[in-house]
C-alpha cells in the first residue's frame, strides 16, 4: 500500500481566497461576537504585525484596511467533502480528514497515472486550478503520510517514503508535537528527555503502556505499520454542489467567472471520477435583499468539460441583468448521466460531426434561449398537423415514429389555403399537374378532429411543387397544405 496525504494549511483562509484574490490584509475570526480572536491571517495581515489569537479589535488598530471574515465550520466540512469528490478521479480509496485534508490510497492506481511523481504533479496542478494549496506526504501507512505532510508545512526537511521498512527511519527526527497528543503527555515526555518520534519508539513497551496508555502505543504501531489501521473510505454522492460567499458585493456578472471557473473544474474532476457527465447544471446566485436566483445551463449531450461549461456560462452572464448585488455563488448538478469519451482523429468521422453540431446547438441555445432553438419530433399520427411536435433541442433520446413511405413537404402551412379552380383543376400560380396521388388519410375519430382527405403532389409550369388535398364526401374544394423545397 502507498498513501498520499494532502494537508491543507489555513483552510478557512483558502476558502475565502477561492472567491477572489484578496490582496488587502485579511484575517479569519473565531470566538464570541463580543471578543473575536484571529484564527489565521494572510501574508499582508502578518506584515502589518497581526498575530494569531490576537483580538480582532487590536488587529483593526494596526491597519484600517483589514478584512475580517468569520470562520464557517459547515463551509470547511463541505469543502473537504467536495475535495473528496474531486480526488475520486485519482483513486477510489479516499479518507476525509475533517477540516484538514485528505488521505489517498494510491497503491493500486500508480501504474495508471505513470508513477508517484506524475501523480503528485497532476494533483498539485489540479488543486491549484480549483483554488487550493496542499502540502503532500507519501508513505506506506496513512498516519506516516499525514505526519510527513504536516512536517513539510512546518518547514521541516522530509522525504517521501515508499518502503514500509524505512518508515521508522524517515519519522525518527520529527518532533513529538506532530502526533497531536495532549500537552500533559508531551511535557512528561520532554521531562524524560524524549523530544522526537525516534526516541519515543525506543522506549520500553510495557513501561510506555503503564505511563501513557495502550491507546498511544497503538497509535505508534499504526504509524510504523506493525498494527492494522483500517479507515472507512469515502463514497461520492450522485450529485454535486459547491458554494462560496464573497464577503463583499459583486455588481458585475462577469466578475463571477473567476470563482465559477474553479467550481466547474471541481465539477469536472467529480464527473471524471464517476465516469459520468451532465446535461443540466444550475448557477445559484444569492442577492442582497432579493433572495436567490437560479440560472439553468443545458447541453445537447452529456458533457463534463469545464472549459465548455465556462464558455456557455460566459455567454449567458453577458446577457443577464443581476437582480441585485451578489453575496454568494454556487453551482449544482443533480442528475448524472453516462458519458462516452470521444477519440480525436485527423480524419473527421460521423461522431466528430455530431459533437460539432451539438456544440453549435449548445452555444445558440445559450445565446438565444432554449425556447428559440428546438427540434421537431415525429409522432404516430397520420394527420399532418398532428404528426410532429416541437421539443427543446437539449432533450435526451426520444422515441421516433415509424418512417413515412410517401414524401412530405418541409414547409407545412399552419392553416390550409383554399385554391382557385378552373375546369375542376386547382390553380396555384398557374395550372397544377398531378404527380402522385391520391394518398388517403382518414384519422382523428378518437379526439373529435376527424380528417378525411385525399392528398396529391402537384407541380405548376414554373416547376414549383405543392402538397394539396381535397376532402372526400364533402365538397369539391382544393386546399394547399404544404410546399416542397
Amino acid at each position: 500500500m502507498l498513501w498520499i496525504a494532502l494537508y491543507l494549511p489555513q483552510l478557512p483562509l483558502q476558502l475565502a481566497q477561492r472567491a477572489s484574490e484578496i490582496t488587502l490584509p485579511c484575517v479569519i475570526a473565531v470566538g464570541s461576537a463580543m471578543r473575536p480572536l484571529v484564527f489565521c491571517a494572510n501574508p499582508a495581515a502578518r506584515e502589518c504585525g497581526i498575530k494569531l489569537h490576537m483580538p480582532v479589535a487590536a488587529a483593526r488598530a494596526l491597519t484600517s484596511e483589514l478584512v475580517v471574515l468569520q470562520r464557517d465550520d459547515a463551509a470547511e466540512a463541505q469543502a473537504i467533502h467536495n475535495l473528496g469528490c474531486w480526488a475520486y478521479q485519482f483513486t477510489p480509496g479516499i479518507v476525509l480528514q475533517t477540516g484538514e485534508g485528505l488521505l489517498l490510497d494510491v497503491g493500486s492506481t500508480l501504474q495508471l497515472h505513470g508513477g508517484i511523481k506524475n501523480l503528485l504533479a497532476r494533483i498539485h496542478q489540479g488543486l491549484k486550478d480549483i483554488g487550493y494549496h496542499a502540502e503532500p506526504g507519501v508513505a506506506p501507512t496513512p498516519l506516516a503520510a499525514w505526519l510527513l505532510a504536516k512536517a513539510r508545512h512546518a518547514g521541516l526537511r522530509t522525504r517521501m517514503c515508499k518502503e514500509l521498512s524505512l518508515v521508522p527511519e524517515r519519522l525518527s527526527a520529527l518532533p513529538l508535537w506532530l502526533l497531536g497528543w495532549s500537552d500533559d503527555v508531551l511535557n512528561t515526555l520532554q521531562i524524560l528527555g524524549v523530544r522526537c518520534i525516534g526516541q519515543c519508539l525506543k522506549l520500553p513497551r510495557d513501561g510506555f503502556i503503564r505511563r501513557f496508555g495502550a491507546e498511544r502505543l497503538l497509535h505508534l504501531d499504526r504509524m510504523i505499520g506493525t498494527a492494522p489501521d483500517p479507515r472507512p473510505c469515502f463514497t461520492p454522492p450522485d450529485n454535486f454542489a459547491s458554494r462560496t460567499e464573497f464577503g463583499f458585493d459583486v455588481v458585475d456578472a462577469l466578475m463571477l467567472l473567476f470563482p465559477l471557473k474553479r467550481f466547474l473544474q471541481e465539477l469536472e474532476g467529480f464527473l471524471r471520477g464517476r465516469g459520468a457527465g451532465v446535461q443540466e447544471w444550475h448557477l445559484l446566485l444569492d442577492h442582497a435583499n432579493h433572495g436567490r436566483s437560479r440560472i439553468t445551463m443545458r447541453v445537447v449531450t452529456p458533457e463534463r468539460s469545464a472549459e465548455r461549461f465556462l464558455a456557455l456560462a460566459r455567454e449567458r452572464l453577458t446577457q443577464i441583468t443581476l437582480l441585485g448585488p451578489v453575496l454568494a455563488l454556487g453551482i449544482a448538478a443533480n442528475q448524472l448521466l453516462t458519458f462516452t469519451e470521444s477519440n480525436r482523429s485527423f480524419i473527421p468521422d460521423p461522431r466528430t460531426h455530431a459533437i460539432g453540431w451539438g456544440h453549435l446547438v449548445d452555444k445558440l441555445s445559450t445565446r438565444l434561449g432554449s425556447d428559440k432553438v428546438y427540434r421537431l419530433r415525429a409522432l404516430d399520427d397520420h394527420r399532418p398537423e398532428h404528426a410532429w411536435k416541437q421539443s427543446i433541442a437539449v432533450t435526451t433520446k426520444t422515441p421516433h415514429a415509424s418512417p413515412l413511405r410517401t414524401p412530405r413537404p418541409l414547409w407545412l402551412l399552419k392553416t390550409p389555403r383554399t385554391l382557385l379552380i378552373t375546369d375542376d383543376n386547382p390553380l396555384c400560380q398557374g395550372r397544377l399537374r398531378m404527380l402522385t396521388g391520391p394518398e388517403r388519410i382518414e384519422s382523428g375519430w378518437w379526439d373529435g378532429k376527424l380528417a378525411r382527405r385525399d392528398y396529391y403532389v402537384a407541380r405548376n409550369n414554373n416547376g414549383e411543387t405543392f402538397w394539396i388535398y381535397r376532402e372526400h364526401q364533402r365538397n369539391h374544394a382544393w386546399y394547399l397544405h404544404g410546399i416542397f423545397g
